[in-house]
């Protein structure tokens, strides 16, 4: 009975004096302490497990939780790209809780997922799945549309057209000049012009690239002074020869000798030369115009586009040569045969066997040898030569 008496609860209240939210703000103090040292894996551990067991609609995980993780995991450079995954994720949550994203830590993000490597990956991390699925919840989340700066999407666009992404790089571009407004450096729309240039399947690619090139502000007359500028212009060429779009070729040529700012050279002949595979399309786009112009008995644009030839660096093949000699010789154009003869003669004599070749194939009936040897001679002594047809 007494004992009874001892235990009675009549007039007492039990009361639960302990704070609810102890387990929450004990992990999110972790969380913190965690970030600020820069120990990432055991922040983004922590900081998933306080979303998932402790996160509710009333008590969800503030924004400086987040971007305290995201911090560290953006640090040296998503630290060597292994935080990559990590911190789309932390992009992803932050834009679903409607959190704004700084602008410099989205772009770090972004930027440093991509690397080298095959897919954009850097030692196997990163890469370019994980940087468009950053892109994509950078852009949903609150002001988010203007946090990604004209580099990050172009570093992004470069990635994917070194990738072989063409149709996807072109998309990007044309995102960033028609949506976005920017103006890409000229090395990004060259990036993308020499991917789409590498394949038959994309060589009209290239065309949109210039046109993009043009929307954005560049005069294809003036890119040729940098490198860039001709790299693009050289992937065009490309794409004109296997498109056999000879007007194109030539007309982008004459766009690249136009620019200034590319002396002692001209601009067409360093586009020309730029690579093995651009001096390759130039020369048959030449080489077929001629074709077709004589082909048309068009001797002045025969002959015109002959004389181009050397100054881009391009050597003509013999049937070019003969060709537009016997088209001179057909409209009794003696004196500009004759001259284009000899011009010929000098460029590739090297013994008296091959200039009687050269003469006996290409010379006309209408000419004489002697007037040849004659004016040969004259030429190599330095005189004034007469020419005069027999």
């Amino acid at each position: 009975m007494l004992i009874q008496e001892l235990c009675a609860t009549d007039g007492i209240t039990f009361c639960d004096e302990s704070d609810p939210d102890f387990d929450f703000k004990s992990l999110l103090s972790d969380v913190m302490q965690k970030s600020s040292v820069g120990h990432w894996k055991s922040a983004t551990r922590k900081l998933k497990k306080l979303n998932k067991q402790y996160s509710t609609s009333d008590r969800p995980v503030p924004r400086e939780a987040y971007l305290a993780v995201l911090e560290a995991c953006a640090a040296n450079r998503n630290n060597g790209a292994r935080a990559t995954e990590p911190a789309r994720k932390i992009l992803e949550d932050m834009a679903e809780s409607d959190y704004e994203i700084p602008t410099d830590l989205a772009n770090s993000c972004v930027m440093n997922s991509l690397g080298e490597g095959p897919g954009g990956t850097h030692d196997q991390c990163g890469g370019i799945d994980a940087a468009l699925a950053m892109v994509a919840a950078v852009e949903s989340s609150p002001n988010g549309s203007s946090s990604l700066t004209d580099a990050t999407y172009g570093r992004l666009v470069s990635t994917l057209a070194n990738d072989g992404a063409v149709e996807e790089a072109i998309l990007v571009l044309r995102f960033m000049v028609v949506e976005k407004l920017f103006t890409p450096p000229l090395g990004t729309f060259a990036d993308v012009a020499k991917a789409a240039a590498k394949s038959d399947d994309h060589a009209e690619d290239v065309l949109q690239v210039l046109t993009y090139a043009k929307a954005a502000g560049y005069e294809l007359d003036n890119i040729a002074a940098v490198e860039a500028g001709r790299d693009l212009l050289a992937s065009g060429v490309i794409a004109a020869e296997k498109m056999d779009n000879l007007a194109l070729g030539l007309r982008l040529l004459t766009a690249a000798a136009k620019a200034e700012g590319c002396a002692p050279d001209s601009g067409d002949d360093l586009v020309a030369s730029s690579s093995a595979a651009a001096q390759r399309a130039s020369t048959l786009i030449h080489k077929r115009a001629i074709q077709q112009a004589c082909k048309d008995n068009g001797w002045k644009l025969a002959v015109k586009l002959l004389e181009l030839m050397p100054k881009r660096g391009l050597t003509p093949a013999t049937s070019v040569w003969r060709s537009v000699v016997s088209t001179c010789c057909k409209n009794e154009k003696s004196r500009k045969a004759t001259a284009i003869l000899m011009d010929w003669v000098s460029i590739v004599s090297r013994t008296s066997v091959r200039l009687l070749r050269i003469i006996h194939v290409c010379l006309p009936s209408t000419f004489s040898l002697s007037f040849i040897a004659d004016y040969t001679c004259k030429r190599r002594q330095g005189r004034q030569a007469s020419c005069e047809c027999l």
